[in-house]
């Protein structure tokens, strides 16, 4: 039986190991300023999809009423979205070789940015004065700020992520990670869609709200990479120390 082989695996001096519960995942998390900036890098993304990402549909809902009209528009996205996560993918590592680890993760979140500002801006003007900006406007602009979000997600954001972990050591990615992507996620999502909901009952509306949507998301960014800052001084670090150990090892044999 299962509890037979275990003590057998034992008895040889094999190691067993189990993985770690979230409780435990959540305590080792706490104890490390990296794995913490780590957990903020999450939660901030998913903070910032959720508030751009409800926005920008709530838009497309009004544009296109039409259910076929909407899933033709969503189906034309997502092949967008295919495309350029392919083309970027296969630039990535060139561009994390040219840029370095740090600056290469302020790519996602400063990418979001460049539009999300506009977007927001757009969306308050067309708002209350449709003459002005059509909503039309404002909806391409929210697609391609979609857009950009999941393309530099998948081709950056998430390998960039799992390289953070390596001079953690693997303890820390074992400890950490589960708590890191379960929590990070669905508490980001929880705590936009909190701010949300306060603001369209202020408001009356998720278009109203817009405003108050766009300095929230300017203080998610800020933090994001603040948390970046964290990380980056720990790939600094690492990159020093080996280029301490080669020296030394290249005046060993002379």
């Amino acid at each position: 039986d299962s509890k037979g082989r275990l003590s057998k695996m034992e008895d040889k001096g094999i190691a067993t190991s189990t993985k770690p519960t979230l409780k435990e995942s959540i305590i080792g998390m706490s104890k490390s300023k990296e794995l913490k900036s780590m957990a903020t890098i999450v939660l901030c993304y998913n903070i910032c999809i959720e508030l751009t990402e409800v926005l920008w549909k709530g838009i497309l809902r009004k544009t296109y009423p039409n259910t076929s009209d909407y899933m033709n528009f969503m189906a034309s996205f997502s092949q967008k979205v295919g495309t350029f996560a392919l083309l970027l993918q296969l630039l990535a590592s060139t561009i994390i070789g040219r840029l370095g680890w740090t600056n290469a993760s302020r790519v996602t979140p400063l990418a979001m940015l460049v539009l999300s500002v506009p977007f927001f801006v757009v969306v308050a003007i067309s708002t209350r004065n449709p003459t002005m900006i059509p909503l039309m406007t404002a909806l391409t602009i929210g697609t391609w700020q979609n857009v950009i979000s999941k393309v530099t997600k998948y081709s950056l954001f998430d390998p960039l992520k799992e390289m953070a972990y390596i001079p953690m050591g693997p303890d820390a990615k074992t400890k950490g990670k589960a708590a890191i992507d379960v929590m990070g996620a669905k508490l980001g999502r929880c705590v936009a869609a909190g701010s949300q909901q306060a603001l369209v009952l202020g408001t009356g509306s998720i278009l109203n709200s817009a405003p108050y949507l766009g300095v929230c998301y300017l203080g998610t960014i800020s933090l994001w990479l603040s948390a970046l800052n964290v990380l980056g001084k720990m790939f600094d670090q690492q990159e020093e120390q080996a280029a301490t150990k080669e020296r030394s090892m290249k005046a060993s044999k002379f």
